[in-house]
């Protein structure tokens, strides 16, 4: 079955239990938005845990960084935000690798990909029965990706988009703004998280009201949720990094900017 709903309950990929390996690395394959900077990547977070990796945003440049930390055909499952090109484009390629992989007997399985139902026309277009398995997600899905839980809340962007947490061990919880202006609906669903991995596009607002938000406001959100640890991503090409990272400690001191093949553990 190559579209398949996920929606009102869990869809669960190999969730049997990996007692003893309690942390979750996450490595940082791409935080440019929009566009990559020279020799950089879109948004693509790779998330491993009890030997499993799923991938969280594929925008452009993130295959081939991928690859060099996990195969493809380890893959147990990618999760998309909304499908903006910079963090779904790579998918267009993916697919070729998974198809060609396949029809050399190199791979037997098609990986499952969560996405948003709309836009349609984008949503169509990333139909490939031949590679993936897609089903739609909303702010009723709950998924289980090995010992990985996900859920998802709704954000203001231009596009059907959501924030995304992802809970592992004894309760341990990241947070996942994706693209979305300032709003109450993101504090709340960030509340309490140990760590928010959240937009920064810009260091401050400027004239053109744009639907992202900047590094101060990411700074005030974390603050107000009462998060453990922030860490701004999705950077435009323009920005420089170490004033966002300013912006942001003008409000929430334990703040980092995600750097590009680190990797994090909790």
């Amino acid at each position: 079955m190559a579209r398949r709903q996920a929606e009102n309950g869990v869809a669960g990929i190999g969730a049997e239990l990996h007692r003893g390996e309690r942390a979750m690395k996450l490595t940082v394959l791409g935080n440019n938005g929009t566009f990559p900077r020279p020799g950089g990547a879109c948004s693509g977070y790779l998330l491993e845990h009890g030997g499993r990796f799923v991938l969280l945003e594929c925008g452009n440049g993130v295959m081939s960084r991928l690859q060099t930390l996990c195969p493809i055909d380890r893959l147990e499952g990618i999760v998309v935000s909304h499908l903006h090109d910079d963090h779904c484009g790579d998918l267009r390629i993916l697919k070729y690798a998974v198809e060609t992989k396949r029809a050399l007997g190199a791979m037997e399985r098609i990986i499952p990909v969560y996405m948003p139902a709309s836009p349609g026309a984008e949503a169509g277009q990333l139909h490939y029965p031949e590679a993936f398995d897609t089903g739609t997600i909303n702010e009723n899905t709950r998924l289980a990706i090995g010992d990985l839980h996900f859920r998802f809340a709704r954000m203001m962007h231009s596009v059907e988009t959501y924030a995304v947490e992802v809970s592992w061990g004894c309760g341990n919880r990241l947070v996942y703004s994706s693209d979305t202006t300032l709003h109450e609906g993101l504090i709340e669903f960030a509340k309490g998280a140990d760590v928010l991995l959240c937009e920064a596009t810009t260091a401050r607002r400027g004239a053109v009201a744009l639907p992202h938000m900047t590094a101060g406001e990411a700074g005030y959100a974390a603050r107000t949720a009462g998060v453990g640890q922030l860490i701004l991503t999705h950077f435009w090409c323009d920005e420089k990094e170490e004033e966002c990272l300013q912006e942001a400690q003008a409000y929430f001191d334990n703040t980092e900017t995600a750097e590009e093949m680190k990797q994090y553990e909790w």
